[in-house]
């Protein structure tokens, strides 16, 4: 789920944002009202940066696998409310088109050096009907928008704690990265639309990796044939149209994060 799009701008593959828009107003009237030029200064970035560190720390220190989002009856789901988005409705974005029995997920884990593979320890390939066999999670629970709405919404899929625990992971391992087959325009040109969860945060027992939508065979404008489903963060982190799942010991941001959105987003 997108949201509305910042002022886009390139941002290193660690994470780190150039700008972080959410802060700018608040940092301006600290340290400097009236400065129109105040997020251009070195000192506005630092503070900037510190701010969104701060706050995803102190997000990842109140976050806990043992919160759980509020659960429904699956008569609740509002279907009607659910608004498709993203590169859905962006124009000028594309989407890699793979016949089902041909499309795969790929899960693994490797070592990154400043952004770039280095080792590739394991990788796991899971067609749809693999995944359809496996254990499944079922929840109905609220998906909430950055943009201000919400909808309940029943989820069926892989739980993704249990997918990624089929592998011991390395300690230094502490990111998880998914990648996605559609491709929005940003001032780096057409990328494919990513998230970053700390591992800590991907393990959360409702995280789920969703191929069926209030007990439908999930559509396209919703992520077909799968997309991952977190009701303990907001919309946007639900990245649709999976098709890869790294785990990882740097963190790779994501399409918004890297464009001044915070890096932790969740309730």
């Amino acid at each position: 789920m997108a949201p509305r799009p910042a002022r886009q701008e390139s941002g290193a593959l660690d994470g780190r944002p150039t700008r972080r828009g959410f802060l700018r107003l608040a940092a301006s009237s600290l340290l400097m009202a009236g400065c129109t030029r105040l997020d251009e200064s070195e000192t506005a970035q630092a503070v900037l940066s510190f701010f969104d560190r701060w706050n995803h720390q102190a997000g990842l220190l109140l976050d806990s696998p043992y919160r759980l989002a509020r659960t429904y009856p699956r008569s609740a789901a509002q279907p009607e409310q659910m608004r498709p988005n993203g590169s859905v409705v962006t124009p000028g974005s594309q989407l890699i088109q793979t016949p089902e029995e041909e499309w795969t997920l790929t899960v693994g884990e490797a070592r990154l050096e400043k952004g770039r593979m280095a080792q590739t320890y394991w990788k796991d390939e899971y067609t749809l009907g693999r995944l359809r066999r496996m254990p499944a999670l079922e929840q109905t629970v609220e998906h909430v928008c950055v943009e201000g709405w919400s909808a309940i919404c029943h989820w069926k899929g892989v739980a993704l704690a249990g997918l990624l625990g089929r592998r011991p992971l390395r300690p230094g391992s502490r990111y998880v990265f998914f990648l996605c087959d559609d491709l929005m325009r940003s001032a780096r040109g057409m990328e494919r639309y990513s998230v970053t969860l700390d591992l800590a945060q991907a393990l959360h027992p409702q995280n789920v990796l969703a191929y069926d939508y209030n007990g439908e065979k999930l559509t396209s404008e919703h992520g077909a044939p799968l997309r991952l489903a977190s009701p303990v963060n907001v919309g946007w982190k639900s990245a649709k149209y999976l098709r890869y799942v790294w785990v990882l010991n740097e963190d790779m941001g994501g399409f918004w994060e890297t464009q001044g959105y915070p890096r932790y987003y969740g309730f």
